[in-house]
């Protein structure tokens, strides 16, 4: 049965329910902006290939056989999911409605970069809903590559397939007992760091600190390793040590330990992106908007 009503034009179940409630072919077929021979042969021939009746012809005004009124109270209930489909459309097209789901590379990106991000598409966008994750940089790149978010916050990586907005450029800075000697130092080399016990982070900052290493010809030697900032602070006010992490992972509250930067520096370009081709939804596309506005 469903693959003979998938065969019915869907003339039919619309000309059904103005019947229903006009009681006339020819009124329903006026309607629906089409002739009345056109309309009877229409409903005749969906008789025909249902094998049932869908009008009592002899009574005036017409009525729908109980069959009929199957059909016409289908096609009422798939009519109304089409406007309710129709308005939520035209509400995600004018106010930017749905979800986008970003990625971060841990706290340091979700605190100091995404807010300014968020407020930005919030004030476009007010109905775009937003879901942040936080990982490390390289998962927050296989999360994107992977299809489960539609943005990354993720140290810049100049990918063929990624689309790149740059968004600010960070840089790696030592953390040092403020009662330690080289708190004075405005600046720290690879020999004054090795020259102390060596706190490791294994968060995100990993990799750029084993490059920093090996660009300065030195071989990184960990003497402690943590994963929570805290859990290095704490170290390093202890006088175990001294640790190398991102300049925007420092908190703003950070005592007895001294911030000192680096010397080669060496720069962390930070950027969002997205694979490159088409947006997953329109509140994706509205955001990237918002993002590329940034660069205006």
């Amino acid at each position: 049965m469903i693959d003979e009503l998938n065969d019915i034009p869907a003339l039919v179940p619309k000309l059904l329910v103005q019947l229903a409630s006009l009681g006339s072919i020819t009124q329903a077929a006026t309607a629906l902006n089409v002739s009345q021979p056109a309309a009877s042969k229409a409903i005749r021939n969906a008789e025909i290939r249902l094998g049932v009746e869908l009008i009592r012809r002899d009574n005036r005004p017409l009525e729908l056989t109980q069959e009929g009124q199957l059909i016409a109270e289908y096609a009422k209930q798939q009519q109304e999911k089409e406007d309710a489909l129709i308005q939520q459309l035209r509400q995600i097209k004018k106010e930017g409605a749905g979800t986008i789901k970003i990625a971060s590379f841990g706290a340091s990106a979700s605190t100091h970069i995404l807010p300014n991000f968020i407020q930005r598409i919030s004030q476009s966008s007010p109905n775009i809903k937003i879901e942040i994750y936080e990982y490390t940089d390289e998962g927050a790149l296989s999360a994107l590559r992977e299809g489960r978010v539609d943005f990354a916050i993720i140290v810049d990586k100049q990918a063929l397939d990624l689309d790149i907005i740059p968004v600010m450029t960070d840089r790696l800075v030592a953390l040092v007992n403020e009662n330690d000697t080289l708190s004075k130092q405005p600046t720290l080399s690879v020999q004054e760091i090795m020259s102390r016990d060596f706190i490791l982070t294994k968060g995100g900052s990993e990799a750029l600190i084993r490059e920093w290493f090996y660009l300065s010809n030195a071989s990184l030697k960990a003497k402690h390793t943590a994963v929570q900032l805290t859990s290095i602070l704490a170290l390093i006010r202890a006088g175990l040590g001294i640790s190398i992490v991102a300049e925007l992972a420092v908190p703003d509250s950070h005592p007895n330990i001294k911030v000192i930067p680096l010397m080669p520096e060496h720069p962390r370009p930070i950027c969002v992106a997205r694979k490159a081709g088409s947006f997953s939804s329109h509140a994706a596309k509205s955001a990237w908007r918002c993002f590329e506005a940034r660069l205006q």
